[in-house]
């Protein structure tokens, strides 16, 4: 099942990009430390309402496109207040679309009754700007994966540890709204374990294992209800690398490679152009 192309070639055809274009070899770029005061400058109303519905129309195309979420989700933030630099990270995304035609999302034969597995990963303070992490995950059921996102979340984590946790929890509450309609529509789920979460992170995988607070006091008691699922033993955690963990692909801007390797860990196929 392959992602709508018509979204892809509007972009391009809007900045005029063809074959002979320079395409890039990351689906973005980390915005520098550095005094950009002409970036800065606040695009005039028409621009800004041109830039409005591209962003718009990349947001709308990175539903069935991991490898675009986060770069889309980034561009999104400026959607309040566009900018020159604005413009560019848009530009990015459209070159990086030029080496890639699609994403093809496969659904191979399997038996019921396989596990939910959710991947989750975090970007701590990744925002420039206001130091905002994002939370990325992946939701499979078997072999399948079901759904990714990427958003920002709406605390400002304290240590990566914390971002990560609050990554793990919005994970969980989307498995378990998957397990519920699953269920009500006659999908067998395993019954041993429910869901497995998959994280990098040791340090969040250590604080969901344990009871209490401990030295993140300032957590939302409310947000201990993971602890308490994991106790329990609706969900189990499992440690796994960075390298191997498909929710790295909705957190930061990575090359081709990685993306194509991320994709592949969703059994989604990257295809060139």
């Amino acid at each position: 099942m392959p992602a709508d192309k018509k979204h892809r070639k509007r972009v391009l055809d809007y900045f005029g990009f063809n074959g002979g274009s320079r395409s890039l070899t990351a689906n973005g770029e980390k915005e520098k430390a550095d005094d950009d005061t002409e970036g800065e400058v606040e695009l005039e109303r028409g621009e800004a309402k041109e830039f409005r519905g591209m962003a718009a129309l990349l947001n709308y195309y990175a539903q069935d496109c991991p490898d675009v979420q986060f770069p889309a989700k980034e561009i999104s933030r400026d959607m309040a207040r566009p900018r020159v630099k604005s413009w560019a990270k848009v530009k990015r995304m459209a070159r990086y679309l030029l080496s890639r035609l699609a994403v093809v999302w496969e659904f191979d034969w399997q038996s019921e009754g396989a596990l939910l597995r959710v991947f989750t990963d975090s970007d701590w303070g990744g925002s420039r700007e206001d130091r905002k992490s994002t939370s990325g995950g992946a939701l499979l059921w078997g072999g399948h994966c079901w759904r990714t996102w990427s958003t920002t979340q709406g605390a400002v984590a304290l240590s990566s540890a914390e971002a990560e946790f609050y990554a793990m929890v919005d994970g969980v509450q989307k498995a378990k709204w998957a397990e519920t309609v699953a269920r009500e529509m006659g999908i067998i789920i395993s019954e041993s374990v429910s869901i497995v979460l998959g994280t990098d992170s040791k340090a969040a995988q250590s604080f969901v294992a344990r009871r209490g607070l401990g030295r993140m006091r300032h957590i939302e008691v409310r947000d201990l209800w993971l602890q308490e699922q994991v106790r329990s033993g609706k969900v189990k955690v499992e440690k796994v690398l960075g390298t191997e963990n498909a929710a790295d692909l909705m957190t930061k801007f990575l090359s081709k490679n990685e993306c194509i390797e991320r994709l592949r860990g969703l059994a989604i196929e990257w295809c060139a152009a």
